[in-house]
């Protein structure tokens, strides 16, 4: 999407609205960017849950199922939430709808997901889960202070997994305009987003510093670890010039240093997130009942038997424990495989399955939790001289006190100082993050480059390395490589906030309309020669006109700069010809191959 970019006026907004789409449940939050110290409200009443207070809501969403003489058009969103749930239970719900969960998952294309029913495409099921989750906090907000503000000056910051290629990012921003957060008009600051690891860091920064007495060049490592993935990222804290903040008139409290956050390591994720206990529990109820009476079980029956695990065993889970799990009505105990049957040891007793902690741990809980110990590890072994202070251990599956004693076991006392769990936040970690993010987005100062980028450009052509298929001769007789990458940044590299990279470029004049620049990444550790080696990918494309410039001839060197903006978790490439006019990218992803494809 190419858009002319006129330099507009700051936008003061008055409202941060944070929102935390998650795998398996969604949060939303938000603070009056005019209050000191800041104070973020949780938004914690739910449709279809009355009275009762809930942190988040479940990332869920139910549509009317289509026959295949419907499948023309679209169909609208019915239920999402607690309300999705709660039209499942219903009497043949399953023939009437179609339920989408964990469709988060499906905008990483690393994945491989199937595709979703209804033939919706992974943008349109976020869009649609957004517009409900944003319609419903617009009103919790009317009841109080945000009514005085018009939803202009609303300003909103959404989190995305660390693992994220661009590709997806970009997915999210098109799913936030569908769902009319913004429109494509808005200045690019009214959304902004935010990894999930990066948000739970600011969250700690910002509540926890006191507690824990962070001190300068201190070394502390996120391990946000929730339903779909688990990220990590490692901060050092700053003092600048031992600045301190000032404390608001009716703040008794002393002022507290201002801090900075600076990435000390190239983040890192993967998706081993709790959906994946999920999976392996009910490979082991397969494994245990047989395949044929798990296809017996009906879909409203299943979703009872996988909630017993995921509200009472998966939460409070101990090794030396054991858990009863209450079959299904449908089950027969004569379907039954006969080594569960004639097992005398109790494991079997009136429908009741018993599922000792050692087996639990064996076969659902280490696979997964070992995943997690080896991201930590290797995210600790880019830590220069190795040292870390702290370890934050935020999110869903975060609080999961299994997963907390397997770190405490390995790393306390050796790898580092102190390892915390904000129990009673550890799920809102991220959305308050998202908050503190929108309001003071200048916290952290320099992150840490995950890939290479450049752009297509002419390179001198050389014989001894260059294929002949990449020769072209130019206007002025000058022998180039056409296939070359020319860098801006390398893996790796620390940039700063809004670090701007300039480059000077030249065109011959009068040849083309327009100057086709496309954005290239790649993961690979060697910098490439070429766009077109392999692992490089193309994640943006951008068409600048050529403006009419009176008194340059044909083949003319004309020269024009390309800017790219990076140091945040988007990133913008510039392109003029010093005509005053700019023309900037947003993420013209299906014009070329996708990144990560």
């Amino acid at each position: 999407m190419l858009s002319s970019n006129p330099q507009q006026p700051p936008t003061e907004y008055k409202v941060v609205i944070g929102y935390d789409f998650g795998t398996t449940y969604s949060g939303a939050a938000y603070a009056f960017t005019h209050s000191t110290p800041t104070e973020v409200f949780d938004i914690q009443k739910w449709p279809h849950k009355g009275g009762n207070f809930f942190p988040k809501v479940p990332t869920l969403s139910v549509y009317p199922r289509r026959n295949k003489q419907q499948l023309s058009g679209r169909s609208a969103l019915s239920e999402w939430g607690h309300g999705a749930k709660k039209a499942m239970l219903k009497p043949g719900a399953d023939k009437q709808n179609v339920l989408l969960s964990q469709f988060k998952l499906h905008l990483d294309e690393s994945l491989h997901r199937p595709p979703l029913e209804n033939e919706l495409t992974p943008v349109q099921a976020v869009a649609d889960y957004l517009t409900a989750l944003h319609e419903h906090t617009l009103e919790e907000l009317s009841r109080g202070f945000a009514n005085n503000y018009d939803p202009d000056t609303f300003r909103y910051c959404l989190t995305v997994p660390a693992v994220w290629s661009d590709k997806a990012k970009n997915l999210m921003r098109q799913a936030s305009i569908q769902a009319g957060l913004i429109t494509p008009s808005d200045p690019s600051d009214r959304l902004t987003l935010i990894s999930e690891p990066e948000a739970a860091a600011l969250y700690c920064e910002e509540t926890m510093a006191e507690q824990v007495q962070l001190q300068d060049n201190d070394r502390i490592m996120i391990c946000d670890a929730g339903g779909g993935t688990v990220d990590l990222i490692v901060f050092q804290v700053n003092f600048p010039n031992g600045v301190y903040e000032s404390a608001s008139d009716d703040d008794d409290s002393a002022s507290r240093k201002k801090r900075q956050l600076k990435e000390v390591t190239k983040g890192m994720g993967e998706s081993c997130g709790s959906v994946f206990l999920d999976a392996r529990y009910r490979e082991l109820l397969e494994t245990k009942l047989g395949t044929s009476v798990m296809s017996k079980i009906y879909p409203r029956e299943m979703n009872d038997l996988m909630d017993q695990f995921i509200d009472t065993i998966k939460p409070e889970f101990n090794v030396t424990e054991d858990y009863y799990v209450t079959l299904p009505r449908s089950v027969d105990i004569s379907d039954l495989p006969s080594s569960l049957r004639d097992n005398d040891d109790g494991d079997l007793d009136e429908g009741i399955l018993k599922l000792s902690g050692e087996e639990l741990k064996k076969e659902v809980f280490d696979p997964v939790v070992d995943k997690v110990l080896l991201l930590i590890e290797q995210q600790h072994q880019q830590i220069p001289d190795g040292r870390l202070d702290f370890l934050f251990l935020v999110g869903g599956f975060g609080s999961s006190k299994y997963l907390y004693q397997r770190i405490h076991d390995v790393y306390k006392d050796t790898k580092v100082n102190q390892i915390v769990c904000p129990a009673e936040r550890a799920a809102l970690a991220v959305v308050r993050g998202a908050v503190y993010h929108g309001v003071n987005p200048r916290v952290v100062v320099s992150r840490v480059s995950r890939r290479t980028y450049g752009i297509n450009a002419d390179l001198l052509y050389d014989d001894a390395i260059d294929p002949p298929s990449s020769r072209v001769v130019k206007p002025d007789g000058s022998v180039k490589c056409k296939t070359g990458f020319f860098t801006f940044v390398k893996k790796n590299d620390e940039l700063s906030v809004d670090h701007c990279i300039q480059k000077e470029f030249f065109v011959y004049y009068g040849r083309d309309k327009s100057v086709d620049l496309y954005l290239y990444a790649t993961e690979n550790d060697t910098i490439p020669r070429y766009f077109d080696a392999p692992g490089v990918q193309c994640v943006a494309k951008m068409s600048v006109p050529i403006p009419t410039m009176p008194g340059m001839s044909m083949n003319d060197h004309l020269n024009f700069t390309v800017r790219m903006y990076f140091g945040t978790t988007e990133i913008r490439m510039e392109a003029d010809f010093g005509t005053g006019q700019k023309y900037d990218v947003h993420g013209d992803f299906d014009a070329v191959d996708n990144y990560g494809s």
